[in-house]
C-alpha cells in the first residue's frame, strides 16, 4: 500500500507480540505495541492509530474496558477494534461485542484471517475519516493519570445511566393504569432535571391522547400543545385536528406562570419519538427554562430512557386494554352494554342514598338499516365510530357514554337535572344534523338521531329498570314524532 497504514497491537504476551508484528510488518503496516491495558489507552489517544489488535486479558485495565474507554470517547471511536482472545468462549465474543468492538479474532489465526479483516475494516466511511482527522488536531500529550480519569469518568457516567435505566424499569413492574403511569415517568423526569411542564402524545387507532402533566397557564399550554404537534409531524404522524384529541392532566402542581422565568420567551422545548414494533407510538415533549444545563441534560437523559420507556408505556397499554376490553364495545371504543348497566345501578343507588339526581338519554340512529343496505356495513361501522366522537365531544368528562346495542346509545348524565340533560340531547342533535360522514363515492351523507330524556328522581321510578324504560319511552316518541328530535319524559 501507499502510504503505511499505523496500527497499534496490544498483546502482553511476548511471542504472539513478535508472530503477529511480524505478519503485520511484512504486509507493509507500521506497528506500534503496547503491553498493558494502560499503555494501549495512552498510545491509542496519543498515537491515534488507523486500527487497534486488542487482547482481551491484559494487566492493569482488561481490553473489554480499553474498548469501551475509546470507543466512548469522540476522538477515538471511529478507530476500528478488532479483539484477540485464546478462548473461544461465548461469554468473551459477548462482552467483545458489548463494548464496541468491530471484530472478534481467536489467537491460532490463520496469518489471511487477521490480513483479511483488517483490509475490510480499514475502508473507513467518510464521516469517520472527518472525525479522524479532527482527532489528530487535537493530538496531545496523555499521561496515565489521565487514562485513569477518563475511565473513571466513563465509569461513574455508566453507573449513573445503569441507574436511571434501573429506577425507570421499576415503573413497569408496578401494574397501573396508563394516566398513572404518565404521572410516574414525568415525576421521574423531575427527580433527574428541572423542567415546567411536559406532554405525551399517544396514538391510537382511532384516536389520539394528549397527556399533559401540569396545569399550566392557557398561554404557555397552547404553546406546548403546538410544540407537540409539530413534533409528532415532523415524525410523519398525521396530526387529527387539536379540537378532537382528548386531552388529560395527569399532574397537579403549581402553575407554569408563576414562576418568575417561566416567560413564555424563556421556555426550552425538547423531544423524542416512543417507538414500538418500528412504530412511532407516542412523541414526548418537555419544556424548560431556556438555559444551558436543560438543552444538555435533558436530551441526554430521554435518549437514554427512550427505549426503556416505549416498552413501559406500551406494557401500560396493553395492560388498560386488556382491563379496558371487558367493559368497552371495540368498535366504538365507549362502554359496552353490560358495563353501562353497572354503572347505571351504582348512580341509581348513589343517588337513592346522598339524594342526588341524575339524567338518562337513550339515542338511536335514525334509518340506520337503510344506511347499512345502500352504502354497506363498512360505511355503517364507521358511521357508528364517528357518531362516538361526536357525542364525546358534546359531554362533560364526568358523562357516561356506552352503545347500548346495535345502533343504539345511552348517556348517564350525573348531577344533571331534567331542563339541562335536554339542552345535552338538542346540542347532539344538532352537532350531528350538521356533520356530514363521507361515503366511499365521495359524497357526502346526513344522518340524524333519535333521543328520549328522563331524570331520576321522578314518579314512578323505583329501579334501575324504571328509568331504562322510562327512556325508552321517550325515545319511541321521538319515532314516532319523525325522528331527528328529542323527546322527554318526567
Amino acid at each position: 500500500m501507499g502510504d503505511k497504514a499505523h496500527l497499534l497491537l496490544a498483546d502482553d504476551n511476548k511471542l504472539v507480540v513478535k508472530v503477529t508484528g511480524a505478519i503485520l510488518e511484512q504486509a507493509g503496516y507500521q506497528v506500534d505495541v503496547a503491553w498493558d491495558g494502560i499503555e494501549a489507552a495512552m498510545k491509542a489517544f496519543s498515537l491515534l492509530p488507523d486500527l487497534m489488535i486488542l487482547d482481551i486479558e491484559m494487566p492493569k485495565i482488561k481490553g473489554y474496558q480499553v474498548c469501551r474507554l475509546l470507543k466512548e470517547d469522540p476522538s477515538t471511536s471511529w478507530m476500528p477494534i478488532i479483539m484477540l482472545t485464546g478462548r473461544e468462549h461465548q461469554s468473551d465474543k459477548f462482552w467483545g461485542e458489548k463494548t464496541g468492538a468491530d471484530a472478534y479474532i481467536t489467537k491460532g489465526f490463520k496469518p489471511a484471517e487477521l490480513l483479511d479483516k483488517i483490509e475490510e475494516l480499514m475502508v473507513l466511511p467518510k464521516e469517520s475519516l472527518t472525525a479522524k482527522e479532527l482527532s489528530r488536531q487535537r493530538k496531545k500529550d496523555v499521561t496515565e493519570d489521565y487514562v485513569i480519569d477518563k475511565i473513571t469518568d466513563l465509569l461513574d457516567r455508566k453507573l449513573y445511566e445503569t441507574t436511571i435505566l434501573n429506577d425507570m424499569a421499576s415503573l413497569s413492574g408496578s401494574l397501573q393504569d396508563f394516566k398513572e403511569t404518565i404521572s410516574s415517568v414525568f415525576s421521574k423526569f423531575g427527580d433527574l432535571f428541572e423542567y415546567y411542564a411536559g406532554s405525551l402524545l399517544f396514538m391510537e387507532e382511532y384516536q389520539q391522547y394528549l397527556y399533559l402533566n401540569k396545569p399550566v397557564s392557557n398561554q404557555v399550554l397552547e404553546r406546548l400543545v403546538e410544540e407537540t404537534l409539530l413534533a409528532a409531524t415532523g415524525y410523519a404522524w398525521e396530526v387529527k385536528d387539536p379540537q378532537i384529541i382528548e386531552r388529560h392532566i395527569v399532574n397537579e402542581g403549581k402553575l407554569i406562570e408563576d414562576a418568575p422565568q417561566a416567560k413564555e420567551l424563556d421556555l426550552s422545548y425538547v423531544h423524542i419519538p416512543l417507538t414500538s414494533h418500528k412504530q412511532v407510538m407516542a412523541v414526548l415533549v418537555l419544556a424548560g427554562r431556556n438555559t444551558p444545563a436543560f438543552r444538555r441534560e435533558a436530551p441526554a437523559i430521554l435518549n437514554l430512557v427512550s427505549n426503556e420507556l416505549a416498552m413501559i408505556l406500551d406494557n401500560a397499554r396493553l395492560y388498560e386494554d386488556a382491563k379496558r376490553m371487558a367493559i368497552t364495545d371495540g368498535l366504538t371504543r365507549v362502554y359496552n352494554h353490560r358495563f353501562f348497566q353497572e354503572l347505571l345501578e351504582k348512580e341509581f343507588k348513589r343517588s337513592n342514598r346522598y339524594k342526588s339526581l341524575f339524567s338518562l338519554v337513550m339515542l338511536d340512529i335514525d334509518f340506520f338499516k337503510r344506511i347499512n343496505d345502500t352504502y354497506g356495513h363498512l360505511f355503517g361501522d364507521e358511521i357508528l365510530k364517528e357518531m362516538a366522537a361526536l357525542f364525546k365531544g358534546c359531554l362533560r368528562n364526568i358523562d357516561i357514554l356506552a352503545r347500548y346495542g346495535g345502533e343504539e346509545f345511552a348517556i348517564l348524565l350525573p348531577e344533571t337535572e331534567l331542563e339541562s340533560a335536554t339542552q345535552t340531547a338538542e346540542r347532539i342533535r344538532q352537532a350531528v344534523e350538521a356533520h356530514d360522514f363521507a361515503a366511499s363515492s365521495g359524497n357526502p351523507v346526513k344522518v340524524t338521531v333519535s333521543q328520549g330524556v328522563t331524570s331520576y328522581p321522578s314518579p314512578g321510578i323505583e329501579s334501575r329498570s324504571d328509568i331504562l324504560a322510562k327512556a325508552d319511552a321517550a325515545l319511541y316518541e321521538a319515532k314516532e314524532a319523525g325522528r331527528n328530535c328529542v323527546r322527554v319524559k318526567e
